[in-house]
């Protein structure tokens, strides 16, 4: 399909429905985002000329001049998609779905079959490109996302919606057999691509997490969930920290780093008072300075690290890190013939 069609089709379909209407620099700075690279009296030109094709008119009546399909005009191939909203809807297709209720995203799917039509119609076309050269991919190794039963989430997303209580079989990792909980649905997380809900559990009143793909035998009751008293879900995240196995508070934490690893702190800061410094003149180890919040996915981050890091300060955390790291040794020093 050459460019000209690819640039009339995303013009036809940058055009409303009678009454609404848009001007021809609506339809100009339209197609300079979908990546087409045209002068405004060149859109001028292409309006006019498809309108000898098409059932598309320019209202004269108001000021500004706005161009629209005319009432009662055949569907044809507009006004549908643009492809910049079927872009938006691929995407969300592939990113987003776990944080759709599932009403919703059944009711998204004619759109969502309009939008890849869209996208293959004006496969050659920049916007339409542009899925196939982003991606997002996880900042750990490739473990595999364990699965969410779709009962069970079909019934969460609806218990979270109405405000219901939600029955279900919950195994805790810890636990060897499943108990039934009747759970006051408050909010959902996702750290990654893993599910968590936020609820209450029977009676009580703290906020519980609970992972999705630990759930089964799922149940929506006709019940109310109660709800915990001006809760706000940022609060919550920020404050509990629950996916984050928070301490008591925070450390003034000291490092020293190799090189690579100086580079990659500047880039992704610890903190925003952090501080880097070269440990001394033409080597290649620095001092990294930092208020942190105190928690275990801090100790998982320096562990990690391995030989590029050392803790300097706080002593604690250098004691405990040190003995781990003996215990380590010890082990991978043990004979296993």
């Amino acid at each position: 399909m050459s460019d000209t069609t690819l640039r009339h089709l995303e013009t036809l379909r940058a055009i409303p429905r009678h009454p609404r209407k848009v001007t021809a620099g609506d339809v100009h700075a339209h197609l300079l985002g979908a990546g087409f690279e045209i002068d405004k009296r060149s859109v001028e030109r292409d309006l006019h000329k498809l309108s000898t094709r098409y059932p598309i008119v320019c209202d004269e009546s108001g000021r500004p001049a706005g161009w629209c399909w005319q009432a009662g005009a055949a569907d044809l191939i507009a006004p549908g998609l643009t492809t910049g909203e079927a872009l938006e809807l691929e995407l969300l297709a592939r990113y987003l779905k776990p944080l759709l209720p599932s009403g919703a995203w059944a009711s998204l799917q004619p759109r969502l079959s309009s939008a890849k039509a869209t996208l293959k119609t004006l496969a050659d076309a920049p916007l339409a490109r542009w899925r196939k050269r982003v991606a997002v991919i996880e900042d750990g190794p490739p473990l595999q996302v364990p699965e969410v039963a779709p009962d069970t989430l079909a019934a969460v997303h609806e218990g979270l919606l109405h405000c219901r209580v939600v029955a279900v079989d919950y195994r805790a990792a810890e636990a060897e057999k499943a108990r039934r909980f009747d759970l006051h649905p408050v909010a959902l997380v996702y750290m990654g691509q893993v599910g968590y809900l936020v609820a209450m559990v029977w009676q009580y009143d703290d906020l519980r997490l609970l992972a999705l793909h630990r759930m089964s035998k799922p149940e929506l009751l006709d019940v109310p969930a109660r709800q915990p008293a001006d809760f706000d879900l940022a609060a919550y995240l920020r404050e509990q920290s629950p996916l984050d196995f928070p301490g008591t508070g925070e450390l003034h934490l000291q490092l020293r780093v190799h090189g690579w690893l100086a580079r990659h702190l500047e880039e992704r800061r610890l903190s925003k008072d952090q501080r880097i410094a070269p440990e001394g003149e033409g080597s290649d180890t620095w001092l990294v300075q930092a208020t942190v919040r105190e928690s275990e996915r801090l100790v998982w981050w320096l562990r990690s690290h391995g030989t590029a890091l050392e803790v300097l300060a706080p002593a604690s955390l250098r004691q405990r890190l040190a003995e781990e790291f003996s215990a380590l040794s010890a082990r991978y020093s043990e004979d296993n013939a």
